[in-house]
């Protein structure tokens, strides 16, 4: 797949969807075990708000997310919502980054919003 076909998934809570928390988590639970099993992945997935509690220690995600980071998949999470929420020291699966580098893969890549 060229580079400008590449897609990156944008995830900005913990969960798919604005309905019922709980279905919303187990759909998004559903969505990475689905891009596991697939050979075509995106580029990244990009972890903002809430959403970078699903790479902290304790989530159930964890192994998801570094399964598919296995597979060349780059997981990241946005730097400001991790100071905000007191997570910047507990972050481990994916790279901690910031606005710039969230800007270079939304501006040459199509972002899918979840």
């Amino acid at each position: 797949m060229a580079e400008q076909e590449r897609k990156v998934i944008l995830l900005s809570s913990e969960g798919c969807g604005s309905g019922d928390s709980d279905l919303g988590f187990e759909i998004l639970a559903n969505v990475l075990d689905a891009l596991i099993r697939r050979e075509d992945r995106p580029s990244a997935i990009v972890c903002w708000n809430t959403a970078v509690k699903l790479l902290a220690e304790g989530s159930p995600l964890v192994p998801r997310f570094r399964e598919l980071e296995g597979k060349g998949v780059k997981i990241v999470a946005g730097k400001l919502c991790l100071a905000d929420l007191g997570l910047l020291d507990k972050i481990v699966v994916g790279k901690v980054v910031t606005m710039d580098e969230i800007l270079d893969l939304a501006l040459h890549h199509n972002f899918i919003s979840l």
